[in-house]
């Protein structure tokens, strides 16, 4: 998996940081062909980058694409780093990728695979990826989102209880 680096420029974008400083009370539904399973260390560079072009190449999720090898190894393999896939009918299906702060939790990646979108799972997904990121017993956690992402997206985050707590226009890697 190589990226065409002659074809990658900047672009600024508007990023909406979003934070949520109480659990919810609702309970994640369960679903027999549904498991959610963190990714045992170390985990191979390759082995991420499937889950995080496969679930990001339609909304430019270039950046660690573009990392080198030995950079990204060690960020996704920090002992602040937990990356879990979600797995349906045994298939992997998803990932999230959550960073472990004092205080807070960012959920910093998560998205399921093309093949998965538009089937219903993703208000499980996301309800699913919100319990973990409060298992981790933090003040509040958080994620932030851009106009590159789903056009649902920042819509479907204040519906699952994140508030808006600002905005920023930052430059971002795009395909030309």
């Amino acid at each position: 998996m190589t990226i065409e680096t002659s074809r990658v420029t900047l672009r600024p974008v508007q990023v909406t940081f979003l934070e949520m400083h109480e659990r919810p009370y609702s309970a994640v539904p369960a679903a027999f062909n549904m498991q959610f399973h963190l990714l045992p260390k170390p985990i191979p560079v390759e082995h991420y980058r499937k889950f995080y072009y496969g679930v990001g190449k339609q909304w430019y999720w270039l950046d660690r694409m573009m990392m080198e090898d030995a950079s990204l190894y060690e960020k996704i393999n920090a002992a602040n780093v937990d990356i879990y896939v979600l797995y349906i009918d045994e298939q992997p299906a998803g990932f999230a990728e959550f960073v472990i702060e004092e205080g807070h939790v960012e959920i910093l990646y998560f998205g399921l695979l093309p093949d998965f979108v538009g089937k219903g799972y993703g208000h499980y997904f996301l309800q699913t990826v919100i319990q973990q990121a409060w298992s981790y017993q933090p003040r509040h956690i958080q994620l932030n989102t851009c106009e590159l992402d789903h056009p649902n997206a920042l819509n479907v985050y204040k519906k699952a209880g994140f508030r808006q707590v600002r905005t920023a226009i930052e430059d971002r890697k795009v395909m030309i």
